[in-house]
Parts: C-alpha cells; sequence; structure tokens
C-alpha cells in the first residue's frame, strides 16, 4: 500500500498496520528529546493529558490505555456510592464491554431507548420517577450518552438532545459522561465546536488510537476532583503501562491540525459522495443525523468486488461487503463507507475518475 497516496473508506482515521506504525514513529520530529514517563506519570504523558485538557476545556485529563477502561473509570468515579447508572441501550458500554462495571465496581446498568441512538428525554424522567418510588430506592449516579453511536451506523446525537438531557440531569444533581470516541467526526459532521459538545458533560472520554496513528490510547477529561488520584485506580485495574511516552509522541504529532484536516476531508467526502450519486452509477444514502459514516449500495456482491479489486489499483480501498454485523444479515446489499483524513490524499476529482474507471 502506498502510504501518501493510499485512500481507505474503512475506519476513522489512515490505515493501520504494523508497517505504518513503524513509519509514524520514525516520521516524529525528535525521538531523542522524548520525554519518559514512569508508569503513565509524568514525561511527555503530562503534556498529552495538558493538551487535551486545553481541548476538552476540562481541568484535568488521565491517559489510558482502552476506551473501555476511561468509560469504566469515569461512571465508577461520577456514581461514588450510587450503583445505578443510566445508559442507551445500542451503546458501547452496554452491548460491548463484557458487564465490565457490573462485575468489577458493583454498578447497575439501566439501559434505555431501545434499538435507537439514544434515548428520549420522557423515558429518562420515567426512569428516574419508578426509581424513586421504589420500595429501596437507590440514587442515579450517573447519565450517559454515547455519540456518535457505532452501532447505530454512526448516527450523532443531536446537540438539542443532549442539551435537554444534561440539563435535565444537573437539575436533579446527577453527573453526565459522554462516550465521544469519535467526538472529532461529530464535530466535523455538525460544525458544532468540540468545547460546546464537551462543556454539556462533567466528563468526557476520545478514542486516541482511531485516528492520531498510534496503536492504543485514551484519554478521559473532567473536573480535577473525579480525575486527580485516578492513576492508582488505573493501576488497580491493570491500565498503568509501564512506558507510555513513545505512544503518547505518535498522538501528539498526530494530533497537529487534525481537526481542521477533519473539517476539511468531510467537507470534500460531501461534495465528492454527490458528484457519485449525480453520476448515477452510484448509490450513496445520507441519513440524518450522520457523522462520517454512509452507506453505499452494491447492485450485485460480484460487481462490488470487481469495483473494490480495480479501485486498489489506485490506491483507494473500499471495506469489505460484510453480510452480518452484530448479528444482523445485511441482505439489502448495503455496505458502509467512512469518511476520514485519508481522503485528503488524493484530489476528488482524481478521486471521482477512478471510480468511473473502476465500473469498466
Amino acid at each position: 500500500m502506498t502510504i501518501n497516496k493510499s485512500i481507505s473508506f474503512s475506519g476513522d482515521g489512515l490505515p493501520n498496520s504494523p508497517q505504518i506504525l513503524a513509519d509514524n514513529i520514525q516520521n516524529l520530529p525528535d525521538i531523542s528529546s522524548i520525554k519518559p514517563d514512569s508508569y503513565s506519570i509524568g514525561g511527555i504523558v503530562d503534556e498529552l493529558e495538558f493538551k487535551f485538557s486545553k481541548i476538552f476545556n476540562k481541568e484535568k485529563s488521565i491517559f489510558l490505555p482502552t476506551g473501555t477502561l476511561a468509560n469504566h473509570l469515569a461512571i465508577r468515579e461520577l456514581s461514588g456510592m450510587n450503583s445505578k447508572v443510566i445508559v442507551p441501550e445500542q451503546s458501547h458500554i452496554y452491548q460491548d464491554s463484557g458487564d465490565t462495571l457490573q462485575s468489577l465496581s458493583g454498578i447497575n446498568l439501566i439501559p434505555s431507548g431501545l434499538n435507537s441512538p439514544c434515548y428520549e428525554l420522557n423515558e429518562l424522567e420515567e426512569i428516574i420517577f419508578k426509581n424513586n418510588i421504589s420500595r429501596v430506592p437507590k440514587n442515579i449516579g450517573c447519565i450517559v450518552i454515547e455519540s456518535p453511536v457505532r452501532r447505530q451506523k454512526g448516527k450523532v446525537i443531536p446537540y438539542e438532545q443532549m442539551k435537554l438531557i444534561t440539563d435535565f440531569a444537573k437539575s436533579n444533581n446527577i453527573k453526565t459522561h459522554l462516550d465521544g470516541a469519535r467526538i472529532y467526526m461529530m464535530s466535523a459532521a455538525t460544525k458544532i465546536s468540540i468545547h460546546k459538545y464537551s462543556n454539556l458533560f462533567d466528563t468526557v472520554y476520545c478514542s486516541l488510537w482511531k485516528y492520531f496513528g498510534a496503536p492504543w490510547g485514551a484519554i478521559l477529561s473532567g473536573p480535577e476532583e473525579i480525575i486527580d488520584g485516578m492513576q492508582h485506580t488505573r493501576r488497580m485495574f491493570g491500565g498503568s503501562i509501564p512506558n507510555s511516552s513513545l505512544n503518547a509522541a505518535i498522538i501528539l504529532n498526530g494530533i497537529n491540525n487534525f481537526e481542521d484536516k477533519m473539517n476539511n476531508a468531510y467537507d470534500q467526502g460531501i461534495i465528492f459522495f454527490k458528484m457519485l450519486n449525480d453520476s448515477e452509477k452510484y448509490k450513496i444514502y445520507f441519513n440524518n443525523n450522520h457523522s462520517n459514516v454512509f452507506q453505499m449500495h452494491v447492485d450485485t456482491e460480484d460487481n462490488y468486488n470487481k469495483i473494490r479489486s480495480n479501485l486498489i489499483n489506485n490506491n483507494i480501498y473500499l471495506p469489505d461487503l460484510n453480510r452480518e454485523t452484530y448479528g444482523i444479515i445485511n441482505s439489502e446489499n448495503i455496505v458502509d463507507v467512512r469518511i476520514n483524513i485519508s481522503l485528503l490524499n488524493q484530489p476528488i476529482e482524481e478521486i471521482y475518475k477512478h471510480f468511473m474507471n473502476a465500473l469498466s
């Protein structure tokens, strides 16, 4: 794969592989100047945490190995002695974390918004009302929103809905957490600033490996009273990596101008998908509240595989036609295609030409 010209319509960032990771290390400005950390404390890790505190307009941040752990520690700290937490039924926390909060922290997750990106305010009010009148009432410790929602084709929760929910939570003295793993994709799609989103919530998590060129990493930002001392809980859960400095350096290098690049790539991607639709040779669906995830119609699997094969000759990579996602059979010949910053590696006019030629 030719790195500087390659375009991938899979994933949220540039393609990742051992070779690309090695290249990312080689591209660091000055490896000899990287300040070492000790078990993810100090050195360049401090710089990384300070950087994201500024990005999310929060008092403090902590570097963590995975998003699963970031969400867990946020909810654990926000909830305190209150063992009930409301989460979206389609969230990563509820569907893809192996009951980690229930098993390891004794926190009871209450799923809401069945098969939807998020619950509505009236659903939230009903849960809290029923909880308050139960025979053994327990306070709700935290309310969680995930956006964009991976299991719902990357749909974004509208800002107005987020604000209604977080305002309601504040009026009831309940803490809030944003699973914003893909917050950069959301901001690029809605043109609402990352600050404006993060200011709604007590804590916010963002993935660091999905689009900054690093092999692993997550950041959790919030009030000092929540984040301070969390390095001890991180160690308790086995998340204090002995040497995180090289990974932190890759992330800091990858985040340079990333927000501008993602905004530019998103805008170019919208233009490109509309060009494909106007050609009437391809069909890209624009869903309501989409982020960087769109759906391409496929006539037949054989034709799609031929197009994929032809595009590879021009360093353009379409995803596999996955017939099963999260246990749901795809019988509609639809494939998810994603906008990411790799779209900037070739002019959209050139990409369009390659797509037209790939039909031959």
